[in-house]
């Protein structure tokens, strides 16, 4: 605290500031300390405006509380300290001013406990005058009783958590997700935030538990559990719900946040010994399914609901009913041939279809995913084209949005990859802000086989084209993110 024996500004009753700060101090619920810290420093720099973000696993800073005057768009969802501007600022501990912020109108002040940074606050617009060393003080020792708090809660926080696992698998029991999954829907109701319900099934695990033997069986439910635990980051929650079911909750993730995940921990499943030693006694069937607030539902029945729907599709999906998951990792061309092969187990009435090659309906389908980018410029997703024709990839790139404008509305960030022969793009031809070529000047397959691969939050696409006037296309989203990683692992491109 500072001399005076009292948090507060000039004028502020400090007395009173102190008994906060001793609530403060004593609560051991991780989200009451962030709205009580944020209430405290607020008081005692008289501020209208003020943000908090605090440290997660990786040592980032995200936004978790914000309160009065200000912008919530002009607030960075996520900050790195070790970065420029704030690394320097940060690490002095003191309080500093906002990037471009005139002096007096606002200031940051670091969260620190025993040199460990915990968080930032903003605090701006103070009520009567200006933003001082007066009011910088106050903060810091405000400051300095959160950082106590949030590390005290974040401990309390973890030993709760250690009664509350499964102790087969370590995941925690439903009570505590459902407890969980609560304050989740009222932090993001309060503040706009975005999470992610994953379900994930072992959907034959009686079959397995017979084929493997109950040891086999055991261990392999523990290396599931573990596999997905090391894909998920602390702030999110595994709970186990039956024999072959859990849940995941996704903190501050989106829909195409979540699919990134179950990517991720599809493949880290696979790779446990335990579960390659099961399957070579019968096939491990693993299903996801996922659905975000608020996108998906405003209560939890409604996101499990359509995780649900989800499950089912996947559990539907030409992956598994061709066995694609059998095919090494990187076989992208193999896997287009297989999905262009003229024969007849696709249903007539599921998402993909063999059809006459229409060079028309692949065009047309390239010009309105590229509208479409423009309508939505702040969807997440990824896009790959093979597009070897210099007019065909003239008209895609036109018919764009313009960089400019996308950034202004708050990132374009459909990952769009362009891949193709550099000739194909033609003499003096001018690239795009949003797009990344991808020069591929030694494959001729791209000549013969144009594709468009769409995955987001808010749509999966694919279009395969090869000679002999074969084609396919599907809305199958497990066949399209399987497409998606096969290219990227045979053409050595960044996974998402």
């Amino acid at each position: 605290m500072n001399p005076g024996g009292s948090l507060g500004a000039s004028g502020a009753p400090g007395a009173s500031l102190d008994r906060e700060a001793l609530r403060l101090v004593s609560t051991l619920d991780l989200e009451k300390v962030q709205e009580l810290a944020l209430q405290l420093l607020a008081r005692a720099t008289d501020a209208q405006g003020a943000a908090l973000w605090i440290a997660d696993d990786r040592g980032d800073l995200t936004l978790r509380a914000y309160r009065g005057l200000v912008d919530r768009g002009a607030l960075p969802a996520r900050i790195d300290p070790r970065a420029a501007p704030w690394a320097g600022p940060i690490a002095r501990g003191a309080p500093f001013p906002p990037p471009g912020a005139t002096a007096g109108e606002a200031f940051h002040v670091p969260l620190v406990a025993d040199e460990e940074t915990l968080g930032l606050a903003l605090l701006s617009d103070r009520a009567t005058g200006r933003l001082g060393a007066e009011e910088q003080a106050a903060a810091l020792a405000v400051a300095d009783v959160a950082a106590i708090a949030l590390r005290n809660a974040r401990r309390v926080q973890a030993l709760e958590r250690v009664g509350l696992r499964d102790r087969e698998t370590g995941a925690y029991n439903l009570a505590y997700f459902v407890d969980y999954a609560g304050k989740e829907f009222y932090k993001a109701r309060r503040y706009g935030r975005a999470f992610s319900l994953v379900v994930v099934s072992l959907d034959n695990a009686e079959q397995l538990r017979q084929a493997g033997g109950r040891e086999l069986y055991r261990r392999a439910v523990r290396d599931l559990v573990g596999a997905v635990a090391r894909v998920a980051r602390d702030a999110d929650i595994l709970a186990k719900v039956s024999e072959g079911e859990y849940y995941v909750l996704l903190p501050e993730t989106d829909s195409f946040g979540a699919l990134m995940f179950r990517r991720r921990a599809a493949l880290e499943i696979r790779a446990a010994p335990s579960i390659r030693q099961l399957e070579e006694r019968a096939p491990v069937l693993l299903s996801m399914g996922s659905a975000a607030f608020p996108r998906d539902g405003g209560d939890f029945d409604e996101l499990l609901h359509w995780a649900r729907i989800r499950l089912e599709e996947e559990r539907g999906s030409l992956v598994r009913r061709l066995h694609l998951a059998d095919l090494d990792r990187g076989a992208f061309w193999e896997l287009c041939d297989l999905l262009l092969a003229g024969d007849d187990r696709l249903p007539a009435d599921g998402p993909s279809a063999r059809l006459p090659a229409d060079p028309a309906l692949l065009a047309a389908a390239r010009l309105e995913i590229a509208r479409e980018l423009g309508r939505d410029p702040r969807g997440r997703g990824l896009l790959y084209l093979g597009l070897d024709d210099p007019a065909a990839r003239a008209a895609f790139l036109d018919a764009l949005p313009a960089g400019e404008g996308s950034s202004r509305a708050g990132d374009a960030s459909v990952a769009v990859h362009l891949l193709g022969r550099r000739a194909a793009a033609g003499a003096g031809a001018a690239g795009h802000p949003l797009v990344t070529e991808v020069w591929l000047d030694g494959d001729p397959r791209l000549a013969s086989h144009p594709f468009v691969l769409l995955l987001s939050d808010q749509a999966a696409y694919a279009h395969l084209a090869g000679p002999g006037g074969r084609a396919f296309h599907t809305s199958d989203a497990a066949l399209v993110d399987a497409l998606i990683h096969a290219l990227q692992a045979h053409y050595d491109l960044q996974p998402i």
